[in-house]
């Protein structure tokens, strides 16, 4: 089985192993109206398997200019399905209080890439261009509008404002889908890197059998420190956070959304 329907990347829009190594980040907190920039590394399973290790993160490339990497490394037989490493690649700005994406790039980890495609926004103009397994396709892009990786962004920036999120609309080659956000029971989570109070988000689409419940740290500007995707009710894959750099614990000042 392919490692990109394993690991189904329309309804868990945080997969990730970096594009290039990213390099040590000095342990810093996020202050509300700034981008977080780390590096965490994860322990994926597959219904109860080993099958991957992820690693994502955010580094500035320039004054304004962002970038999340993520991608996603098949373990053991898994490899021979998806050899490569399953990739995405988003580049965004902030606007204000706006995370604007410019491109987004998408590698699936087979080796023939046939769900490999590519996102050019155009603000200026108010438009997508779409370059992938269905050909190419243009869409307008409305204010707001998001890649998989950049929503990632936009939710950790969100939440560090003290703003919870009740959606956010992304975009991909199949075209616009919007994901729908409702709090769930805060939990404890026992990690890698210790003992982390969190906030949990259950993120789901309209109509969709899956969901996934995100585990937030407050202390860590609100990154995710574990993801379980669930269809009809079973956890089928989870992501446990395994090491950070670049974030330090600092008490989060939104008490209301402790």
């Amino acid at each position: 089985m392919k490692l990109s329907s394993m690991i189904t990347r329309r309804d868990l829009a945080i997969v990730p192993v970096v594009l290039s190594a990213i390099p040590a980040l000095t342990a810093v907190p996020a202050e509300p109206g700034e981008i977080a920039l780390y590096s965490a590394r994860y322990e994926v399973e597959y219904k109860g398997r080993r099958v991957a290790r992820a690693e994502f993160g955010v580094t500035e490339e320039s004054t304004g200019q962002f970038a999340f990497r993520s991608t996603t490394e098949a373990r053991g037989i898994w490899r021979l399905a998806s050899p490569r490493p399953a990739i995405e690649l988003s580049l965004f700005s902030l606007d204000g209080d706006e995370i604007v994406p410019s491109s987004f790039r998408y590698e699936d980890g087979s080796r023939k890439g046939e769900d490999n495609f590519t996102l050019e926004f155009n603000a200026a103009i108010g438009s997508v261009s779409i370059d992938g397994p269905n050909g190419q396709t243009t869409l307008p892009f409305d204010a707001g509008l998001l890649d998989r990786g950049s929503l990632q962004v936009a939710l950790m920036y969100d939440l560090s404002a003290c703003r919870l999120p009740e959606s956010y609309r992304y975009v991909d080659d199949d075209g616009v889908t919007e994901y729908r956000y409702e709090r769930i029971e805060d939990m404890s989570a026992a990690t890698e890197i210790g003992t982390l109070d969190t906030i949990r988000l259950s993120q789901h689409r309209e109509g969709s059998s899956r969901r996934t419940i995100l585990w937030l740290a407050p202390d860590l500007s609100y990154l995710p420190v574990r993801m379980e995707q669930i269809r009809d009710g079973e956890i089928q894959t989870v992501f446990a956070i395994e090491s950070l750099t670049g974030l330090e614990r600092q008490a989060s000042n939104c008490s209301g959304l402790r």
